[in-house]
């Protein structure tokens, strides 16, 4: 593809970077002696090795989300 000679837009400005919440390993772990128990919830289709997210709405109810699959279950 050949290059185009001239821009006839305007120039676009720096973007500006969103700040992100780092989440720790340990919040999805509760260690309690020698057993380890994982939080949160599985996927029913994928199985018990994939975790949903949880992502919370305006209206309080909570949105289970499989990254794998992209299934989604409301509670």
């Amino acid at each position: 593809m050949a290059k185009k000679k001239g821009s006839k837009g305007e120039k676009k400005g720096k973007k500006v970077n969103k700040k992100t919440i780092n989440i720790k390993k340990s919040q999805f772990y509760k260690v309690s002696g020698d057993s380890v128990e994982r939080l949160g919830k599985d996927c029913p289709k994928c199985g018990a090795g994939v975790k949903m997210g949880a992502h919370k709405s305006d209206d309080g109810r909570i949105r289970y989300s499989c990254g794998h699959c992209g299934m989604t279950i409301w509670e």
